[in-house]
């Protein structure tokens, strides 16, 4: 029997590099909120949201 795997909060998913598809190096930045991808081989670099973004207060 095989469970599936899930990525958790604390584990930033992996991305390949857009240009030259070579796995990125990730680090977690601004709190834990954002994952920052960086390629080795080009220096393309990314940054995405973990989980949902905040609500803003209606005015």
């Amino acid at each position: 029997m095989t469970t599936p795997q899930h990525s958790s909060p604390t584990t930033p998913p992996d991305r390949l590099c857009t240009w030259c598809r070579v796995p990125m190096k990730k680090r977690l930045v601004g709190g834990n909120q954002f994952v920052h991808y960086t390629c080795p081989k080009c220096i393309f670099q990314h940054t995405t949201r973990l989980g949902l973004k905040p609500v803003e207060p209606k005015h």
